[in-house]
């Protein structure tokens, strides 16, 4: 019997980016749904779509990664999701979500991706 393949949602309102790694992780074997902000993420949790891991840009338009992560906290399950922020910026402002969750550096090494999706889905 073959294992539940983990489920990602990928959060990031830059659509062309949000495709290809949507594309490398289904390549990859897993499951993979997508959201162009953070609002839509949230809607999806709060239907109880829970994913396995979010990868989550940071830097989107109505509902930004800080804030997702702020309710996420918060949802039901939602605790229990892995989060992977993408983000470019180096900041100390984003250094303070690194004990919350792994950062990948924009732009993102695929190899870097799936490595770090997989460690996540095995936790």
């Amino acid at each position: 019997m073959q294992p539940t393949p983990c489920k990602v949602l990928v959060v990031d309102d830059d659509e062309d980016l949000r495709e290809a790694l949507a594309e490398a992780l289904r390549s990859a074997g897993m499951q993979v749904d997508q959201a162009a902000d953070g609002k839509e993420a949230l809607e999806r949790m709060m239907s109880g779509e829970m994913p396995d891991v979010i990868l989550l840009d940071m830097h989107m338009p109505t509902v930004d990664g800080a804030q997702l992560l702020d309710r996420l906290r918060l949802t039901p399950g939602g605790h229990k999701a892995r989060v992977i922020l993408l983000t470019a910026d180096t900041s100390a402002r984003m250094m303070r979500f690194a004990s919350e969750a792994k950062l990948l550096q924009k732009p993102i090494d695929l190899d870097e991706l799936e490595a770090a999706v997989k460690d996540a889905c095995a936790a």
